[in-house]
């Protein structure tokens, strides 16, 4: 093997900071020595791995094959030679990263005492494990050794030419060691040498990072928290950079943390003194701030192309997408920084590269600093659209052709408010292509009406049987402690039925009292009196009353319920549900479904990849139906998904009888037939509707003239007339339907009603909402 070009390649691909990349590499190269029975090569590749891995914080990794290369030295009859203790250097700097503080002195040591059986005491091979044993020290909290073991280090390093890197990096971990000692003057010394040498490098060195670092202690320890913040900051860019995510990361962000907050409690303490209250600045101001300054050039800068697809805001988890953040708020997950969202095919292309770009913003500002704890995980950065949704609402939404254009009722009796609460909060601050708002607004319409009675009927069930039977039983009985857990559930769920009744997607339950303020303030004060005083048995008996009758008030104002009881289970709200509304939507998706998968002769219509448009062409007809219409009709589309038929197919290609004669006597064979007598129905109700479409083009000429042409006569192979339709979609309807429908048109007919102006009407009222 030639290790020189392998070595090559491990150095460029370094430079791509592709961990896996690398360590897959790695392991491959080993894996090619040890065939070629190559042990001089494997040796090298096995201390490239052990640092390597060491450096990213996979200890395990790391020491699997610090056991592996002691087996290869010794069957190599390597030992005691230098070559095995330089190896040995490199295990005990493995042991010490990974905390075996014991195991990785006594590689040391036994690295020392084979240098100083082979080696002059002035070798340069002396500094590293000088500069290396000197940090096991500073882990073991002696400092004073350190100290010494570095000078020795430092001393070694100034007496070879050509090595000033060396020679940083030990005045870097020297002024470490001083600074845990007091010895706060050699310490500004050392870092001011050291800085010297690293920033006249043209690029920064791997241990640049360190020197940032051991300055920003060296600020933190003289009170200059602001300072400390900045170079702590820097550090944390080198780092990243270098090692990704690492040991060294996480401390480095939590002193950064530290640093941050001092900085902000000297601010509050420098305006106390004035006489002044220092105002912190809310979550989403300052997210929105941060986009506007930091983001939004980086977006314009790196990706102009996209720029128009990406969705950006904060919404989710946390206090300060609900507006509720305050000072205690600020100890965790909390700082600069936005989502942005992306359309799936945007993501696959550009996601990992945008949130590179992400990463690489300032991590403070304004004075804070985000410290993401890992029990919150990610919640700012890039998100493709629909896994967003789906990770807040702890289920996917998505129908069957992957997108989401409406909510199922039995997904929306799924959900949980909490859910539905983060998926809506916050603030979009921008969204010029619209995805992402599209479904936002979805789950801002609120519960179906059904849906909606259910759940209120839901929580009444729970607020009666553990504020209205269950604590009197207990309580009866002398336990407290059942007792206390009916009064916390009976105050629960109150809040959550107060929100359900106020059309309000209720918080997770730490934030349920506080939102509470601008639901309902009579209830979440009575609530207050329980909590405050659990014991009273007489007093809570009373509150629970009073609140049950206030409800009950709540309930006949909204129309669900006419009773004056206040045992809240007897209210039956589901009953009044607006079934009608549920029919509709359940024909227009059922319609959706089968029109994508519908293919007619000139082509996907217009509205067949725009759910918007499809749905609110179809509602606006099927909102003139009734219930039983709808009914009737939605059992004949699901006998015929149930046979493998496509009702929409079946229509579109009986138009094609008018515009695409040809093409309609290669399929008609294929169609039911269609009675004599049901032909004649259908024509007589065909000639009613026509005359209607005609009435209305008289009286609203504009109107018209952005509808279908009238006539069958006027049909082109692009062009279907409103006769044309209306006869291919009268064809697919049932017996039964038909019959209904028929009756129907004929009512309107002799009531002098329009059938295309009520739904051309509801068409516009729809548009106005959408």
């Amino acid at each position: 093997m030639d290790i020189a070009k392998v070595l090559a390649e491990y150095d460029a691909l370094e430079a791509t900071h592709d961990f896996e990349a690398i360590n897959n590499f790695l392991d491959e190269k080993l894996a090619e020595a040890k065939a070629e029975g190559d042990t001089s090569s494997a040796i090298t590749l096995y201390n490239e791995i052990i640092g390597f891995n060491r450096e990213i914080s996979d200890y395990a990794k790391s020491i699997t094959a610090c056991r592996d290369l002691l087996i290869t030295l010794e069957e190599a009859g390597l030992n005691g030679t230098v070559s095995y203790a330089t190896c040995l250097l490199n295990i005990a700097n493995a042991c010490r990263a990974a905390g075996l503080l014991q195991e990785s002195m006594a590689y040391y040591n036994e690295t020392l005492r084979i240098y100083d059986e082979n080696l002059e005491p002035t070798d340069f091979s002396y500094a590293p494990l000088y500069n290396n044993l000197a940090l096991l020290f500073q882990e073991m909290g002696d400092f004073e050794s350190a100290s010494g073991t570095l000078r020795k280090a430092l001393s070694l390093a100034l007496s070879q030419p050509g090595e000033d890197i060396k020679v940083a990096i030990s005045h870097t971990n020297l002024a470490m060691s001083l600074l845990k000692n007091g010895e706060y003057g050699e310490a500004m010394d050392n870092l001011t040498e050291a800085f010297k040498i690293f920033d006249s490098k043209p690029e920064p060195d791997y241990h640049y990072g360190a020197a940032l670092s051991a300055m920003a202690e060296a600020k933190y320890v003289t009170g200059e928290f602001e300072e400390s913040a900045e170079y702590y900051e820097r550090a944390l860019k080198e780092i990243r950079k270098n090692t990704g995510y690492s040991q060294a990361y996480d401390i480095t962000l939590a002193n950064l943390h530290q640093a941050s907050e001092k900085a902000m409690e000297a601010k509050k303490n420098e305006a106390a003194k004035k006489g002044e209250e220092y105002k912190g600045i809310k979550g989403l101001e300052l997210s929105k701030a941060f986009y506007e300054e930091y983001g939004k050039p980086m977006i314009e800068a790196k990706f102009p192309l996209y720029k128009d697809l990406i969705a950006v805001g904060l919404c989710g988890e946390g206090s300060e997408c609900l507006g509720y953040d305050d000072d205690a708020s600020t100890d965790h997950d909390f700082g600069p920084g936005f989502i942005m969202w992306l359309p799936e095919p945007i993501y696959d292309e550009i996601g990992e590269e945008l949130q590179a770009a992400y990463e690489e913003l300032p991590i403070r500002y304004k004075g804070y600093t985000r410290l993401t704890t890992r029990e919150a995980g990610r919640r700012v950065g890039v998100f493709e659209i629909t896994e967003w949704y789906a990770k807040i609402l702890g289920m996917d939404i998505r129908d069957e052709r992957g997108d989401i254009n409406y909510v199922e009722n039995y997904l929306w009796m799924a959900l949980e408010d909490c859910n539905l609460n983060k998926a809506t909060n916050g603030e979009v601050f921008v969204d010029s292509y619209g995805e992402f708002s599209k479904i936002r607004k979805i789950l801002l319409s609120y519960y179906p009406d059904s849906v909606w009675r259910k759940k209120i009927a839901t929580e009444l069930t729970k607020v009666s049987q553990y504020g209205q039977y269950n604590y009197e039983r207990v309580s009866e009985r002398g336990d407290k402690v059942s007792a206390a857990l009916c009064l916390g559930s009976f105050i629960e769920h109150t809040m959550k039925l107060v929100y359900l009744l106020n059309r309000q997607y209720a918080p997770i339950y730490k934030w349920l009292s506080k939102g509470m303020e601008k639901q309902d303030i009579f209830i979440k004060s009575n609530l207050e009196k329980i909590s405050e005083n659990l014991n009273d048995f007489t007093g809570n008996k009373k509150l629970i009353e009073e609140i049950a009758l206030d409800i009950v008030g709540k309930l006949k104002n909204l129309g669900l319920s006419e009773l004056n009881d206040s045992y809240l289970a007897h209210h039956d709200v589901i009953s009044g549900a607006d079934t009608k509304a549920d029919l509709v939507n359940t024909i227009v998706r059922l319609e959706w479904v089968a029109f994508d998968k519908a293919h007619n002769e000139g082509g996907r219509a217009d509205c067949q990849d725009n759910w918007t448009t499809f749905e609110i062409m179809r509602k606006s007809q099927y909102l003139t139906w009734t219930e039983d219409m709808l009914e009737s009709y939605i059992a004949d589309f699901k006998a015929a998904n149930a046979a493998g038929w496509n009702l929409i197919a079946e229509k579109y290609g009986r138009m094609e009888e008018s515009t695409a004669p040809e093409r309609w006597n290669e399929i008609k064979d294929s169609f039911p037939p269609i009675s004599d007598e049901k032909k004649a129905i259908i024509e007589s109700i065909v000639q009613i509707q026509v005359g209607m479409m005609e009435d209305f083009a008289r009286e609203f000429p504009d109107a018209a003239s952005n509808a279908r042409s009238i006539h069958t006569s006027e049909d082109t192979e692009y062009n279907t007339s409103y006769e044309t339709y209306l006869r291919g979609e009268l064809s697919t309807y049932s017996d039964e339907t038909l019959v209904l429908y028929g009756r129907f048109i004929a009512g309107l007919a002799a009531e002098g009603k329009n059938l295309a102006k009520m739904i051309i009407t509801n068409t516009a009222k729809l548009m106005q909402d959408a």
